[in-house]
């Protein structure tokens, strides 16, 4: 599970700026003192283990420092790296929490029609609320804004998003 992107080097004790990929303050404070690895881009299979030691959050970007990365040096030289938790480190999640990961393949489902809307193919994280990317069945893709106002149930074990959108909104926000 990749938990975020390393954008930058933080001051010049180590510390990286995270841009996080669907991580929570309140996830991410679980995960101090876990092993996480880093890998240096999606389609490299080599890691490198290491353990987060601390983390903070600051204007929306997770600063996090990790074992064996105390100088700037070493933080720069992670710059494009993300950092990931194996599937059995992760935090458990109360009620009404998931990770990101866990909606993608879901199908979005119209809850009074039942129309297949599309599928969720990524997240984009955004200041107000993240944003489920729905490809549609016939091609094309809107955004979702992951809101309780509009999205009615997140079954997880069916991968089903069930929705209730207001008229127009999968054609204003289209890419």
């Amino acid at each position: 599970m990749v938990l975020g992107r390393i954008v930058r080097a933080q001051a010049l004790k180590g510390e990286v700026r995270v841009s996080p990929f669907g991580v929570t303050p309140k996830v991410a404070a679980r995960l101090v003192g876990k092993r996480v690895y880093l890998r240096p881009s999606p389609t490299d299979d080599a890691e490198r283990e290491t353990t987060l030691v601390r983390q903070r959050w600051h204007s929306g970007m997770w600063i996090v420092e990790l074992r064996d990365c105390s100088t700037r040096e070493s933080a720069e030289s992670l710059v494009g790296w993300e950092i990931c938790l194996a599937e059995e480190d992760r935090p458990e999640l109360g009620q009404d929490e998931f990770y990101d990961d866990q909606l993608v393949r879901s199908r979005v489902v119209e809850a009074h029609s039942g129309e297949i809307l599309g599928e969720v193919v990524a997240i984009r994280p955004s200041p107000a609320a993240d944003l489920l990317v729905v490809r549609r069945p016939g091609g094309g893709q809107f955004l979702l804004p992951a809101v309780r106002a509009l999205i009615k149930e997140i079954d997880l074990s069916s991968r089903c998003v069930r929705v209730d959108l207001p008229e127009g909104l999968t054609e204003i926000n289209a890419d």
